[in-house]
């Protein structure tokens, strides 16, 4: 058996060469975690990092300079109408606050409790008595006051009148008045409360085309 044994080892030894069986017999090694030599290494660099956002451009700067400004108005006009003492004092504050606010010369406002519950008055600002009675001589439906004082629907919100004489449909009366006082558009807003409802309207007066 041990003749044997040692033929058959000369006979493999004979068929491959040394350095061959040396090859083969060899035990393959176990990979090592998180190494692979058959994986190219990279050389791609990380992306930069998001650059922090720079401050915010002249017209955003411009639009809160705006807001602050126009925040500290109305404080300023509310804490004014606050410490009226009399209802007629609480209505001219009331009307010169809202030309503040939307930026017209002139206004007219008038208070007319719905059902008749209540007193009634008409004011104007920068408007004379001649000049209130030409517009009282506009029809009443023909004029944006009128129709939020009738509360109309689509009213509740105000109504806006950005260029009144290029309007091709405006009364011809109001037309008249408008060219003869020198008014081109006008922002209506009704007068209410949740407990008494509507109380009335008020009007501002624009001397060219505008909106608030």
């Amino acid at each position: 058996m041990a003749q044997n044994h040692m033929g058959v080892c000369d006979a493999i030894r004979r068929i491959a060469p040394v350095g061959k069986l040396a090859a083969m017999s060899a035990p393959h090694l176990p990979k090592v975690a998180g190494i692979d030599p058959g994986v190219p290494v990279s050389t791609q660099t990380s992306a930069p990092l998001t650059e922090v956002p720079g401050p915010p451009g002249p017209f955003i700067q411009d639009r809160l300079a705006g807001w602050v400004s126009d925040l500290t108005t109305l404080h300023e006009l509310t804490e004014r109408l606050a410490g009226t003492n009399t209802l007629d004092d609480a209505l001219n504050e009331l009307l010169q606050a809202g030309a503040a606010l939307v930026g017209a010369r002139r206004g007219l406002l008038v208070l007319e409790p719905a059902h008749g519950e209540g007193p009634s008055a008409t004011l104007g600002l920068g408007l004379s008595h001649a000049e209130l009675g030409h517009i009282e001589t506009v029809p009443r439906a023909a004029t944006a006051l009128g129709r939020v004082l009738d509360g109309l629907p689509d009213t509740a919100d105000g109504v806006t009148s950005p260029d009144l004489l290029g309007e091709k449909d405006l009364d011809p009366r109001h037309r008249e008045v408008a060219a003869r006082l020198g008014y081109a558009a006008s922002y209506a807003l009704p007068l209410a409360s949740e407990a008494a409802g509507r109380l009335g309207a008020a009007v501002w007066l624009y001397d060219e085309p505008a909106e608030p």
